[in-house]
């Protein structure tokens, strides 16, 4: 109940997003070993923080899409 009490009194607009250069970096050299030329799909999970409309993305973190053929 915590969490969505915190939601909602910090539903503000996003006016700003900096992603650090790592971050793109990552997800570059994630795409390239993963999927290029192909028509793979990536997931990825992007970690930072939001503070007075900026959000801040720090780190990420690659996934995996694991298909199952029936």
């Amino acid at each position: 109940m915590d969490v969505i009490k915190t939601q909602q009194v910090s539903s503000r607009p996003i006016e700003k997003v900096v992603v650090h250069p790592l971050v793109l970096l990552s997800i570059v050299d994630n795409y390239n070993r993963v999927a290029r030329d192909t028509r793979k799909r990536l997931v990825g999970v992007l970690f930072g923080t939001s503070f007075k409309g900026t959000v801040d993305v720090t780190n990420s973190y690659a996934g995996r899409i694991v298909s199952i053929e029936n």
